[in-house]
């Protein structure tokens, strides 16, 4: 059963994976750049990996809301 999904809901989800891949591997070898620990390099990378992960929750949360209130907006006229 196909299902339409919104290109802004597309183009998020494309940019989080992105972001999920991207920005902890980076993190991660620019600290071992600066620094011989790869302990810390590990534990930012990941850390790194949990804000994108709470920023794609929080950016799926506040989507869910504006559409459910957009719905009401449009049962009410």
């Amino acid at each position: 059963m196909p299902v339409d999904v919104p290109r802004s809901v597309i183009a998020k989800l494309m940019f989080f994976t992105v972001a999920m891949v991207v920005l902890p591997v980076l993190t991660f070898f620019w600290l071992q750049e600066h620094t011989d620990n790869t302990l810390v390099s590990g534990g930012l990378a990941a850390a790194m990996a949990n804000l994108v992960l709470i920023a794609y929750v929080i950016m799926a949360f506040q989507e869910d809301s504006s559409s459910s209130e957009d719905d009401e907006t449009k049962k009410e006229k």
